[in-house]
C-alpha cells in the first residue's frame, strides 16, 4: 500500500500529457497508448497537481471554492483520486513525511 504524505507533491508522470481534443471538447489525461477523459473534479485536481502544490495545498484549494462540501470529504476523494492515478502510472507523487496516510487502491 503506497503511502501518502500531506507534503507530497503530485505530478503528471513523465511522458504523460494534460489535453483538451480538439474535436471532441473533452480534456483527456494522455499516455502513450492510453488516454483516461478527465471531468469535474478529477479535472480540477490533475490541473492542479504541478509538483509544486502539496496534497494540503490542492485540498485548500479546491475546499475553497466548495464551501458547502466538508473538508475532510474533499481531503478524502483528493487522496483516493492521487492514489488512483499514481497507480495507473500517470501520476508521480514526490515527497514523503510522518503524517503520511494509507492510499486506497494503490500499491
Amino acid at each position: 500500500m503506497t503511502l501518502l504524505a500531506d507534503d507530497a507533491r503530485p505530478a503528471l508522470a513523465r511522458g504523460v500529457r494534460l489535453r483538451l481534443d480538439r474535436i471532441t471538447g473533452k480534456t483527456l489525461l494522455l499516455r502513450p497508448e492510453q488516454g483516461f477523459e478527465l471531468r469535474g473534479s478529477a479535472l480540477d485536481v490533475v490541473r492542479l497537481c504541478d509538483g509544486r502544490r502539496s496534497v494540503t495545498d490542492i485540498v485548500d484549494a479546491l475546499a475553497a471554492r466548495v464551501a458547502d462540501t466538508p473538508r475532510a470529504e474533499i481531503a478524502a476523494d483528493v487522496r483516493r483520486l492521487l492514489g488512483e492515478l499514481h497507480g495507473r502510472g500517470v501520476l508521480d507523487i514526490d515527497g514523503a513525511g510522518a503524517d503520511a496516510h494509507p492510499v486506497v487502491g494503490a500499491s
